[in-house]
């Protein structure tokens, strides 16, 4: 057996079958682009028995651009709706999991959408928007990104925006907020915030990655730690050697005992059917404009993501890990999903 296989035990299967499990995070190349587009999604959770994932509907797009998506999403899970269903509560969620059909959780990885205009917080709210970022790497409106050496906190605008955010009940994500922008959101918020996918800086002491004192503030208040499958992020030689399942579950043991497991959850930030060809395009522009992503230098397609962990498909073997490692049914159900479901259910309400 290689090292990118896993064998599951049938308390494994049993575990994740019964579990309702929550990836905080999937790429916004597998959202519909086009009226006409092709929504896979639902078949790559059924195989990965995943309930719900938040889908990235916009990374660096503005109101405009990001309505046209947000359209095609929804009108795709129309032509779709019984294979798939768009979570606007944690109620709707478990009933999802019920029905044996995946739930779609629309999620902003950033605050540009919404153009200044803090009327447009409502407006997708309404649509169904129910995670946003404040900023992707880089300095906008309301904060500094982890790409910005300066660091700066929030801007008045940004103050604002987080009490919009908590006002219609829309989770705020940390992923991509540089470190002072996250404590002063932290301190700020009247409801819990997130991490819906990063890695631990105490592993890999790069910007993109978290500090424990943020992550000790987040949890105080109630949020929840997403773990990301980026090698480069879990692994300080992730771009020479990759990183596996084990690494991955490594930071999860240190987290709960950091934090505590309540606040401990998958966020695992997988450009679902990325090929070679789709990795060189990928590494021309994104990696080119964002080049501190690239985590100090180039890497193959095969060290983009820990080994065993290229899909949703493939999350049985997280399952399997923390069982080996000794977790309680009860803790390993949190962290598959519970942990973010209570969470969803204190910010956007049952």
């Amino acid at each position: 057996m290689s090292h990118t296989e896993i064998d599951i035990s049938p308390r494994a299967e049993e575990l994740h079958a019964r579990a309702i499990v929550i990836n905080a995070l999937c790429s916004s190349n597998s959202t519909p682009k086009k009226a006409d587009a092709e929504f896979g999604l639902p078949e790559i959770m059924n195989d990965g028995g995943v309930t719900a994932v938040n889908l990235t509907i916009s990374v660096k797009d503005d109101f405009k651009t990001t309505i046209a998506t947000f359209t095609h999403l929804l009108n795709a899970i129309d032509r779709r709706a019984d294979d798939v269903r768009l979570a606007r509560t944690a109620a709707d969620i478990r009933a999802a999991k019920a029905a044996g059909v995946p739930a779609i959780v629309a999620g902003f990885q950033n605050s540009d959408p919404f153009d200044g205009n803090l009327a447009y917080v409502s407006l997708f709210a309404r649509l169904g928007l129910r995670i946003s970022q404040l900023t992707y790497q880089r300095r906008n409106l309301a904060a500094d990104g982890t790409g910005e050496e300066a660091d700066a906190g929030l801007s008045v605008f940004g103050r604002s925006l987080v009490q919009e955010l908590n006002k219609e009940r829309i989770l705020i994500d940390l992923s991509h907020t540089g470190e002072r922008s996250s404590l002063e959101t932290i301190e700020l918020s009247s409801a819990p915030v997130a991490v819906t996918h990063a890695c631990l800086q105490s592993f890999n002491p790069v910007r993109r990655n978290k500090t424990d004192e943020t992550i000790k503030a987040m949890a105080a208040r109630g949020g929840v730690f997403g773990m990301n499958a980026i090698a480069r992020l879990i692994s300080p030689n992730g771009n020479a050697e990759g990183a596996t399942v084990e690494q991955f579950v490594d930071q999860i043991d240190y987290l709960a005992d950091m934090v505590g497991i309540d606040h401990v959850g998958l966020g695992l930030d997988i450009n679902e059917g990325l090929t070679p060809e789709g990795f060189a395009e990928r590494r021309k522009g994104f990696l080119t404009e964002f080049p501190e992503l690239r985590m100090g230098g180039d890497f193959p397609f095969e060290h983009y993501y820990a080994f065993g962990l290229t899909s949703m498909r493939n999350m049985r073997a997280i399952t399997e890990t923390l069982v080996r490692r000794g977790y309680s049914d009860e803790d390993v159900l949190k962290v598959l999903g519970g942990n973010f479901l209570r969470l969803f259910e204190e910010v956007w309400g049952a």
